[in-house]
């Protein structure tokens, strides 16, 4: 299981989180000959197709070095997987479930949803560079320095 998380500064802003139908741009670079893909790969909870074992999945990519074909799942939504104003450092965002590849990098950019302070929503929230609005009462929202990473996280145990 790889997490992606994200760190931002923050001005008046209370969540920022992806809705279900996102589409994560990842770089990936196979486990078998550790060729990289040159450009992100677009996966998304709502494209499913025949994985390699006959599962549902995300992306099935057929590596171009050594032929192999590999799969992700973009792991369900948890309403816990939003960065929240006064939490650490890095939030998590996104889980990926990945067999034969890995994530390497994440590309920042549009589809995400904010929440500011006072309540107000702004949708489809480009975060590749610093953003910036005016929330219902007035007050400035900002989000700036974005970063993003991938790390190895444990899977969630399934409740019975």
């Amino acid at each position: 299981m790889i997490a992606l998380s994200i760190s931002a500064e923050t001005e008046n802003v209370a969540r920022i989180r992806v809705p279900e139908d996102h589409t994560f741009f990842l770089r990936l670079r196979c486990t078998t000959c550790h060729e990289e893909t040159p450009n992100a790969v677009g996966v998304s909870r709502d494209d499913v197709v025949e994985g390699i074992r006959g599962a549902s999945v995300n992306l099935k990519y057929k590596c171009k070095g050594c032929g192999r074909e590999h799969d992700i799942t973009v792991q369900p939504y948890d309403e816990k997987e939003a960065w929240t104003e006064g939490g650490k450092e890095w939030q998590r965002i996104a889980a990926f479930e990945c067999r034969g590849m890995d994530p390497y990098e994440y590309e920042i950019r549009d589809g995400y949803l904010v929440e500011a302070a006072d309540g107000s929503k702004f949708d489809d929230v480009d975060l590749s560079d610093d953003w910036m609005e005016v929330d219902g009462k007035g007050n400035p929202v900002s989000i700036s320095n974005v970063k993003a990473r991938l790390e190895g996280a444990k899977a969630e145990k399934k409740k019975k």
